[in-house]
């Protein structure tokens, strides 16, 4: 039931979310559970849907204000029972500001709770941060 109660907030939030931010959405800030201070979001100019290729503009934020290191993203979806759905790889692009990546051939292949994954090396230690997101259409 717990599960249930935080899927259904999940949702309800990200559907404000999305309707809040018209025109240049970006997510909130999701941190890692090793150091609180790493932290990413994401920026899109138009909402991912199912039907159409993604691109988006990753940001993360180093704990000691630093370029990160070995920067890897992927799209999943827990299909539940341990199962998942992953999509084709994405490509990466360093951008011109600090820790900004330009992310494209991201494919959130049907509608569902999705996870942007990131892994990154920030000072030295392996930080993981998982961005959720709902693709409604």
């Amino acid at each position: 039931m717990k599960l249930l109660t935080l899927i259904l907030s999940l949702m309800i939030y990200n559907l404000s979310f999305a309707a809040e931010h018209e025109g240049g959405i970006h997510t909130p800030n999701y941190c890692s559970i090793k150091n609180t201070q790493s932290c990413a979001h994401l920026k899109f100019d138009t909402f991912p849907t199912s039907s159409e290729e993604s691109k988006f503009v990753l940001h993360i934020f180093s704990a000691n204000g630093k370029e990160i290191q070995n920067l890897k993203a992927k799209l999943w979806m827990d299909m539940g029972d341990g199962e998942g759905h992953s999509s084709a790889p994405v490509e990466i692009t360093s951008m011109d500001e600090l820790n900004h990546f330009y992310i494209q051939n991201a494919w959130f292949v049907m509608k569902g709770a999705w996870q942007v994954q990131v892994s990154f090396i920030d000072g030295a230690i392996e930080q993981n941060i998982n961005i959720p997101l709902d693709i409604l259409k």
